[in-house]
């Protein structure tokens, strides 16, 4: 459903789920439980989801299909999968998901079971532009240390009250708060951790580098870095001083939007407090600097040492498990066919990471350089609402010779595939549940007849294929091998529950950082040798004209999850229809009212985005935000489907030269009136 980690109790009733509720006993959600949780029996039951296989009978993307049964649906893609091997090579597949769910490590494993280095995803605008700067800065990756009492909380591009994920939920961060942490917010609108924090910096969309690289000067020419952990525990300091000289405080004002006072007192609150860790989201993961902003944050944290200290950002240890490092076998890939990964000669540190950006992908596919790809297995993604560039990802699935979509629900993705299949929902499975800081025994309480969990369909297809060596021979003997290293059966598992790892800080003191001089690197060889530059650079977002005077920022309403949970009525009852957020300025100057219909652009003349104005001062006159993940099901067309899709004004041309990631906040764009008959 998601990746929040919140504990789930469900009440049976002679076997039937009958009530759900948030688990108090749950390591990080302490009993919470949000709308799309409770909505999550809504989900089990609801009288529009899949229940058969589906083979496609009309053109790609009419929605027509006839049920098949289980065994013609696998039997088909596999016989199709061989085909294609056998003509085009193993990397002629693609393997696709949202984002990360349980089910990643077994789309991996098939990946690598097959031969295939192509797996495409949201990696490149979600969690790993953070992960990735945090490697290659630390050899590790960190999380908000909100237990350990932070005297600061710098919340950077993330609400987390109302984005709960990895684990790392908002109640955690309420609970700090209560406990006398103050929040300093970056964020371009005043949500509502923004208004109940101490400060509160409404950025410029995209211009989050700069303001990191300000923070660093400043902390530099103040003295306020910790002298000692720089000396004893970093490299490059004296070359990284030199290199923030180009950021002085007033120039970085001046680029987003803030006063150099407000900049200042920022800075020095972070800096001088005793425990301080940033939590760094996905608002800077969707534009060009995306790499670079996130790896500024992570030397703003070191300079400071704040790293894997108490109330700091701490360095994740994993769980003795067979988990998310060693379950997709990467050793079953091939070095000769890694290398062939698409866009891994063009944004190396996502491949790095084993991802392929989209644009990417979908140019490949459209091109057909530099090989044919020809088939396409979808795991629980909605391509056409979530990718960037609508446009282009609908050309490459119209060249596709087969694209397989698993998914609970038809979706405008599912529309173009050949086959569709229908999936469980995490109510009908047992997984095992692996965050930061606990595994947690994820329990099958119901069963939807006709409808398969994903993995169960990757062992039928590897079975299909000739792969079942390199997997297993049920789901639970798989999960009593994941269990292997804390000597553990699922069923001895599914007793416990939870297990929590214990959380060990200044790791670094014994044997040094995981980087290859055992140091922070503060200027990188490693990514110089790689053709990129030794310290995060700046680059200006799209510039606002005449014609487009406005910079939209995104963001989802807190009652849907992505693309998700638009098909139930319990989470869509309270918002219909996609909004704009505007100041009353631009309303005014736009001749805006409340509720009136709108198209946004972004060149003269080109069809726009559909949607309902919202006026509010929580954005700034010149800034935009628009509901993102927007469909409506049950539409005739996809067309009429993605008509409020944010992604129909984003396009490849701006990505982030490491990773690949789309410029989907920071976008400049223009507000048209409906004219009379439009609507």
């Amino acid at each position: 459903m998601c990746h929040g980690g919140c504990g789930a109790v469900v009440e049976l009733t002679d076997g039937v789920p009958t009530d759900i509720h948030g688990d108090p006993d749950n390591p990080t959600s302490e009993g919470y439980f949000c709308i799309k949780g409770k909505a999550s029996l809504d989900l089990l039951r609801s009288p529009d989801r899949l229940t058969t296989p589906l083979m496609r009978t009309g053109p790609r993307g009419s929605g027509t299909f006839e049920p098949v049964s289980w065994e013609a649906a696998l039997d088909r893609i596999a016989g199709e999968l061989a085909a294609t091997i056998g003509r085009h090579g193993p990397e002629s597949v693609v393997l696709g998901q949202g984002t990360d769910r349980n089910y990643q490590e077994w789309v991996f494993r098939l990946a690598n079971a097959i031969g295939t280095p192509n797996v495409v995803g949201p990696a490149h605008v979600c969690f790993y532009p953070r992960v990735m700067a945090s490697i290659m800065t630390y050899g590790a990756f960190t999380f908000c240390d909100y237990d350990g009492d932070p005297e600061v909380v710098l919340l950077w591009g993330s609400n987390k009250p109302s984005t709960h994920s990895d684990g790392v939920i908002g109640v955690k961060l309420l609970g700090a708060v209560e406990r006398g942490s103050r929040v300093i917010t970056v964020d371009p609108r005043r949500t509502q951790t923004a208004a109940r924090s101490s400060l509160h910096l409404a950025i410029q969309p995209g211009t989050d580098c700069a303001l990191a690289l300000g923070m660093i000067k400043t902390v530099i020419d103040e003295g306020w870095y910790d002298h000692d952990f720089v000396a004893a525990h970093t490299s490059g300091f004296d070359e990284l001083a030199a290199h923030v000289k180009a950021y002085d405080i007033e120039r970085v004002a001046r680029i987003t939007g803030l006063t150099p006072e407000l900049i200042h007192e920022a800075t020095r609150s972070y800096a001088l407090a005793a425990r301080a860790c940033i939590e760094a989201g996905t608002g800077l993961s969707q534009n060009e600097n995306s790499f670079d902003a996130h790896r500024a944050i992570a030397i703003l944290a070191a300079i400071c040492g704040n790293i894997d200290a108490p109330g700091g950002d701490v360095i994740w240890e994993p769980m003795p498990i067979e988990g998310r490092r060693a379950f997709p076998r990467s050793d079953l890939l091939p070095e000769e066919q890694a290398k062939k990964r698409i866009g891994g000669d063009k944004h190396k540190i996502l491949s790095m990471s084993g991802w392929v950006a989209p644009g990417d992908l979908h140019e490949a596919i459209v091109t057909g350089a530099p090989y044919p790809i020809t088939s396409m297995l979808i795991f629980g993604s909605n391509m056409l609402a979530s990718h960037e560039n609508t446009g282009l990802v609908r050309e490459a699935m119209s060249k596709l010779d087969l694209i397989v979509v698993c998914d609970l629900f038809m979706t405008p993705t599912a529309r173009y595939a050949d086959v569709v299949l229908p999936t469980s929902s995490w109510l009908e499975r047992d997984q095992i549940v692996e965050f930061n800081s606990y595994i947690a025994a994820r329990q099958k309480i119901a069963t939807v007849d006709g409808c398969r969990s994903d993995e169960e369909i990757i062992l039928q297809l590897a079975e299909r294929l000739g792969l079942g060596e390199h997997f297993f021979p049920s789901l639970e003997a798989a999960l009593d091998a994941k269990l292997a290293g804390i000597d553990l059966t699922w069923e001895q598992f599914t007793k416990i529950g939870y297990i929590r790892n214990e959380k060990r800080y200044h790791k670094y003191r014994d044997g040094g950082f995981r980087t290859r001089s055992g140091r922070v690197n503060l200027m990188n060889h490693g990514l110089r040798a790689m053709g990129y530059k030794a310290f995060p650079v700046f680059r200006r977002p799209p510039e606002t004209d005449q014609a487009l005077p406005y910079v939209m920022t995104s963001a989802h309403p807190r009652q849907f999850y992505n693309t998700e949970f638009h098909q139930l009525p319990t989470t869509s009852r309270s918002q219909s229809t996609a909004r704009v957020t505007v100041h009353p300025d631009t309303a005014e100057r736009e001749g805006l009212t409340d509720g009136e219909e709108v198209d946004l652009f972004t060149r003269a003349g080109a069809r726009g985005v559909r949607m309902t104005v919202k006026i509010s001062d929580s954005v700034a006159p010149n800034v935009v935000m628009a509901d993102a993940g927007w469909w409506y099901p049950g539409e005739s067309s996809v067309d009429a489907s993605l008509r409020s899709s944010v992604n129909l004004l984003t396009d490849n041309d701006r990505s982030d030269v490491h990773m690949g990631s789309a410029t989907m906040r920071g976008v400049a764009v223009g507000i048209r009136r409906l004219g009379p008959g439009r609507g």
